[in-house]
């Protein structure tokens, strides 16, 4: 038996992206000042919820946000830079007319300006939220699945294979 060093062997799944944590490119003062102005104009401060822009973190989230949305994002910036001239006082209207007009630009936008609030803990907190985590069932409850037919349809179509490289 020969005693070759063992190699380091590095696997990626293909169906998962690689996670990134940055927004594909910094923003600049304005954009981030004009994004908190469409937030807090989204989510106002109301009872024991504060505006978007005074959540704990919030602009962490938001990055953390804009990355996760990296597919969307030049459509946002380009929201935000056709908002920033917008005095405040007609922000809410522009928005609804964002909204009537133009789902495929306001639907991101404010998915990621909203997805940002909620994922900061001072919100999960206040709404209750205790964040993902895993439930496994147990063994007798995996048992009562199969005796109970809720997977006879799963079980009747059989085994489906997907290959990561689309073949």
């Amino acid at each position: 038996m020969s005693s070759l060093p063992l190699a380091r062997v590095v696997t990626r799944r293909l169906s998962v992206p690689v996670r990134d944590t940055r927004p594909p490119r910094e923003l600049s003062q304005d954009e981030v000042a004009t994004l908190l102005r469409i937030a807090d104009c989204l989510i106002p401060a109301a009872g024991p919820n504060p505006a978007a822009s005074d959540a704990e973190n919030y602009l962490e989230y938001l990055h953390l946000a804009l990355a996760a949305r990296a597919d969307a994002f030049d459509a946002v910036m380009d929201a935000a830079a056709t908002l920033a001239a917008v005095p405040d006082e007609d922000l809410r209207a522009a928005l609804k007319q964002m909204w009537a007009t133009d789902k495929g630009t306001f639907d991101p936008l404010s998915a990621i300006l909203a997805g940002a609030y909620f994922m900061t803990p001072q919100i999960m907190a206040l709404i209750g939220y205790p964040g993902q985590h895993r439930d496994p069932a147990g063994l007798e409850d995996a048992a009562n699945e199969l005796e109970t037919g809720i997977l006879e349809p799963v079980l009747a179509r059989g085994y489906i294979s997907v290959s990561a490289a689309g073949e």
